[in-house]
């Protein structure tokens, strides 16, 4: 017997402005612990448990400078 596995649905990427944010997975059974995530010198920054992209917002600073 054979078990077909559905492709999980592609997490959209998140718009921010600030250079620090925090993932928990979101709400319910598929969330995970609240993590905090830097930017630093990139635009972008994926959650290691969920795999969300943060992306920061065009003029925003990944500083906060």
């Amino acid at each position: 017997m054979s078990v077909a596995y559905a492709a999980p649905d592609k997490i959209e990427t998140q718009i921010v402005d600030t250079a620090t944010v925090a993932c928990d997975g979101g709400t319910g059974p598929l969330g995970h612990p609240r993590v905090y995530l830097t930017f630093g010198h990139a635009r972008e920054v994926v959650c290691p448990y969920c795999s969300r992209s943060y992306q920061l917002a065009e003029g925003a600073k990944a500083h906060g400078h």
